[in-house]
């Protein structure tokens, strides 16, 4: 690997769109040309242990059911699945072997922490390649980011990333969490990121990285045309095309705009992500863009202005906690007061 690679999370954060409904022949054509581009990374879904699997999906049941949608020759690709502490439990763990995918990355939030930490201890006893993500990074104070990257420093990760699940952070906020994982991890550990554009920032944000002075391998998570929740991600052709400008022609740009064509164009004309206002006034006042989701699925009527307001009336203890019906009750109680005020 060089200093600088990429992680797509099409199949896998792409989910949040589709409703993790791929056809079985499109997950497999997108592996297929995401490795022939030369991606270093490939997340390729969730392993969901709790839901029943069906096919023409990217949730899979167990980790040896993704086997099946594998290219025998990976090239130099990395093949990634991401679990969740609720949906995937020790028991569901299988010991690695030839075929399997490469790395397991674990997902959790803050009041998870010992549960991930247990779990992600004994995936990587199984043999895989360990990865760790703590959502919403910004979420952690200085001092508590230091604590969990001691304790996560001693599992000795193959990769730990900074996560900007609000799509907020800037550069400064990058560097500030990066200065603490690269203290206490161990040299060889490699430090990603992964963000939102609720602000528009994950591509200036990107740039940022890959002119970071360091000598620790980095890795930029991206997705093809951004395809994500919400506001979705860093598009993957945006920054593989800055890779090659100034590090060298490396990811296959044709490739990338095939698989948009083909397979991501169709969803994005039913149902559309990317940069929104309202999303911006999720990411500027730091609540989570749920409450931006949730409500415009209902009420399409909402004005900017009318969110603006909507979003002051939410106690701080509950926005980064977001709920559907907890949303449409709020809005409920939001209209009443106006009508009340008028």
């Amino acid at each position: 690997m060089m200093k600088y690679n990429l992680l797509d999370c099409t199949l896998r954060d792409g989910g949040y769109i589709s409703g993790w409904k791929f056809d079985d022949i499109v997950i497999r054509n997108i592996i297929k040309d995401l490795i022939e581009s030369n991606m270093d990374y490939i997340e390729v879904g969730y392993i969901n242990s709790v839901k029943k699997y069906s096919g023409n999906t990217t949730q899979f049941d167990t980790i040896s059911r993704i086997n099946d949608f594998l290219p025998p020759d990976r090239k130099n690709a990395v093949i990634l699945a991401m679990v969740d502490v609720e949906q995937f439990f020790l028991k569901d763990i299988e010991a690695h072997r030839k075929g399997y995918v490469d790395g397991i990355r674990v997902v959790f939030y803050k009041h998870q922490i010992r549960q991930a930490l247990k779990l992600a201890e004994e995936i990587k006893k199984a043999g895989y390649k360990l990865f760790i993500q703590p959502m919403v990074t910004i979420d952690y104070t200085i001092d508590e980011y230091s604590k969990l990257s001691s304790l996560i420093a001693e599992l000795e990760p193959y990769a730990v990333s900074i996560v900007d699940s609000f799509g907020y952070m800037i550069k400064e906020d990058f560097r500030k969490y990066f200065r603490i994982l690269d203290n206490l991890l161990e040299q060889s550990t490699v430090i990603g990121f992964h963000s939102h554009n609720n602000m528009n920032l994950a591509f200036i944000t990107a740039q940022d990285i890959l002119e970071y002075n360091t000598k620790r391998k980095l890795v930029i998570d991206c997705s093809l045309y951004g395809m994500g929740r919400g506001a979705g991600n860093l598009n993957t052709e945006l920054i593989a095309n800055y890779y090659n400008l100034f590090f060298g022609e490396k990811y296959n740009l044709h490739l990338y705009l095939e698989l948009i064509s083909r397979y991501i164009m169709p969803i994005y004309k039913k149902k559309q992500w990317g940069y929104s206002p309202y999303l911006f006034l999720t990411g500027l006042n730091h609540y989570h863009p749920n409450f931006a989701c949730y409500l415009l699925e209902e009420h399409q009527e909402v004005t900017v202005e009318q969110f603006e307001k909507f979003l002051k009336t939410i106690p701080l203890e509950y926005k980064t906690k977001c709920r559907k019906p907890y949303v449409l009750e709020k809005w409920e109680e939001f209209l009443k007061k106006e009508e009340n005020e008028c």
